[in-house]
Parts: structure tokens; C-alpha cells; sequence
């Protein structure tokens, strides 16, 4: 691990949510000393109540982390004044997963994307300290005075929308290349569902690949597109990112890329993890359906999967089915690790293209 970092949370929030972000945190290199959860209302200057916030300078004192990271998006006011109060570098969770993203793009797209988000989220920090800056306090941050900051500022804007119009070539050259995808009759099925659920275990599979698995959050970040195989016809099959609960609208939007090719797509492969205790499966479940709903993905278009069963508990399979079945008509069963159930799910993937006319019957 590199940083040590203790984690806040201004909500009395599922325990999954909290191993999630606690599991977030450690796949961004930090590790993590202790974790400070606000039940009762907090003070919506400083994210946590008064009280709490004692706590939190008790526990910097005694272990001395380097980061405090919070579970939900801080404001400007609220990034200023706990960075004041606890004089350690704050965080949160959006930053966090911008720093996963980071390490994890390959391509020019994704790095472009990452430094937008960025910008995004950090320009209205430096707004407000230019208006500390003007009321004469002396904040901290960005050292060299008003000017600098103002100077600093203004770079950001410009770089921003820099960004913005490399990001809308890179598009308009994505967009061409799905027309012609489209133009050999080759039908789209994208591959997406909750983080770790073991999507890309399931690409390889299918596309006879042997794209890198590590099992941490957000390990595709890039979309990767190979020609698969189902039983008789062929394919272009696309990875993308994993969902997360609570993910914030910017993320969303950054991404546009990878969410794009679920959009584009015909076929959507919703990948479940089948060995969550139960309650993290609705949980996981009941957030992937919300995204897909504000994305504004058809349900018709969608095919669950469910994963990972050759690791689920047997006394709970039949209550996960159940729970799919209130939403879905069809699924299929697999395991991607072991290839069960994954002619089955080649031949169900055929039969959903030739019911929407895709591709021809034999």
C-alpha cells in the first residue's frame, strides 16, 4: 500500500456501501486506518458534525494518515474548510475513482476524459478560493495570491474546452467506425454490469481472448472490441466499464465512450455476480437497473447473466433468480471461469439478434 488514509462517511449508509468503498480505497493504493461514519445530522459546512469532526483530528493526531477521503462529493465550501480544520489533504470518492481511472487508461480518449472530470471538479474549487482570496482570507491552497490563483484559473477554462473539442473528434471518428461496423451487417453486443462481476472473464470466453482479469474495481476502463462466435453467426463484441453504486452523474457523463457502446449496441450482456450474499446482489442489482433506466436503456435490449454461479450459495440462487424474474422475461445462467452454461448462453444470444432481425435464420 502507499498512502494511509482514514475514510468518512456523513450517512448511516448500507454496510456494503462501506466494504465497497473501503475496497475502492485499496485498489487506489491507500490504506485504509479507520473508518469515521456521521449518524446523526452533520454540519453541512464541513460534511461531518462538530463533534466528529473532533474525533477525526483525535484519530490524525494518534495514527497520523496522510488523506482523509470522504464517501460523498464534497462542495467547494466543504473541500476549503475541512482542508483548513484538518490540515492533511482531503478527498473523496469521486477523486478517488478519478485516481483509479488514472492509473488504469490506456487510451488517449480515456487520459482526455480523466483530465476533463478533473478540471470539471476542480474549477469551481479555485472559484471559490478567488472568492476567499478577494474577502482578504488567507486560504492555503494554490500559494502565490489572488493573481495566481485568477492566472491559474483561466489556464483551466481554456484547457477545458481544449479538451471538449479533441473529445468530439475522437467521437465523431467512433461514430464512424460503428456505421461501418453496421454497413457488414455485423450486429453490436456490449458487455457491461456492476464492477468485478467478472465481465471480462466472460469477453474472454466468448471471444476466445485473454484480456488481463485482476478482479479490483474498475479494471476495464478502455471499451475493447474483438469478432466473436454465436453459434453460427458473428458478432462485435464490446467490454466497458463497470457500474458502482452511488456513481455520480459527472463520472456518467465523462464517460460517454464506453457508456456509448451501450447505447449503440443491440444486445446488451448484463453481467450479475451470482456469490454476493443476497443482500449485496439486490443492492447491486436494484443500482445497475437505475443506471441502465437514467441511460435510457430499453429492457428489451437487455440479456442478464448471471455469473459466478459455481461460487454461490445454494440456498439463496432461487431468491437471486426470483429477483431477476420480476424484471426480466429471459437470463441465463453461467459460470465464465469454468465455461458452464456458456453454449447456452452463445445460442440464447443468437436466437435475441434473429428475434430483432439482425442476422438471418439457418
Amino acid at each position: 500500500m502507499g498512502s494511509k488514509a482514514i475514510l468518512l462517511v456523513a450517512d448511516d449508509i448500507e454496510d456494503g456501501k462501506i466494504r465497497e468503498f473501503k475496497s475502492l480505497a485499496e485498489a487506489g493504493d491507500y490504506e485504509v486506518l479507520d473508518t469515521i461514519i456521521q449518524r446523526r445530522r452533520p454540519d453541512p459546512r464541513y460534511y461531518l458534525g462538530l463533534g466528529k469532526l473532533g474525533e477525526v483530528e483525535e484519530i490524525i493526531r494518534s495514527y497520523e494518515p496522510d488523506t482523509v477521503i470522504t464517501y460523498h462529493q464534497l462542495n467547494p465550501v466543504q473541500y476549503v474548510n475541512l482542508g483548513r480544520r484538518l490540515r492533511i489533504r482531503v478527498m473523496d470518492r469521486v477523486w478517488l475513482i478519478l485516481e483509479i481511472f488514472e492509473r488504469r487508461a490506456g487510451s488517449k480518449e480515456a487520459k482526455l476524459q480523466i483530465e476533463l472530470t478533473r478540471l470539471r471538479l476542480e474549477i469551481p474549487r479555485v472559484r471559490e478560493f478567488i472568492r476567499l482570496a478577494k474577502l482578504g482570507e488567507q486560504i492555503g491552497f494554490y500559494g502565490g495570491g489572488e493573481y495566481a490563483i485568477e492566472t491559474y484559473y483561466r489556464h483551466m477554462v481554456r484547457r477545458a474546452s481544449h479538451i471538449r473539442k479533441e473529445l468530439e473528434k475522437i467521437r465523431e471518428r467512433r461514430a464512424s467506425l460503428v456505421m461501418r461496423r453496421r454497413d457488414y451487417g455485423l450486429p453490436q453486443v456490449a458487455l457491461t454490469g456492476y464492477t468485478s462481476a467478472g465481465k471480462t472473464t466472460l469477453f474472454n470466453r466468448l471471444a476466445r481472448e485473454n484480456k488481463y482479469v485482476d478482479g479490483k474495481p474498475f479494471a476495464t476502463l478502455d471499451t475493447y472490441s474483438r469478432l466473436a462466435y454465436f453459434n453460427g453467426i458473428n458478432a462485435m463484441l464490446t467490454d466497458t466499464i463497470g457500474f458502482i453504486d452511488d456513481l455520480p452523474p459527472l463520472l456518467i457523463e465523462s464517460f460517454y465512450a464506453t457508456i456509448a457502446e451501450v447505447l449503440n449496441s443491440d444486445l446488451v450482456l448484463f453481467v450479475i455476480d451470482m456469490s454476493d450474499e443476497y443482500s449485496e446482489f439486490h443492492r447491486k442489482f436494484t443500482s445497475s437497473l437505475r443506471i441502465f433506466m437514467d441511460l435510457g436503456v430499453p429492457k428489451g435490449k437487455i440479456l442478464p447473466v448471471l455469473n459466478k454461479v459455481d461460487a454461490a450459495n445454494d440456498s439463496y440462487i432461487s431468491n437471486k433468480v426470483s429477483l431477476v424474474k420480476q424484471e426480466f422475461n429471459e437470463y441465463v445462467v453461467i459460470s465464465a471461469k469454468l465455461g458452464i452454461g456458456i453454449d447456452d448462453l452463445r445460442n440464447t444470444i443468437r436466437n435475441r439478434l434473429e428475434r430483432l432481425g439482425l442476422v438471418g435464420k439457418d
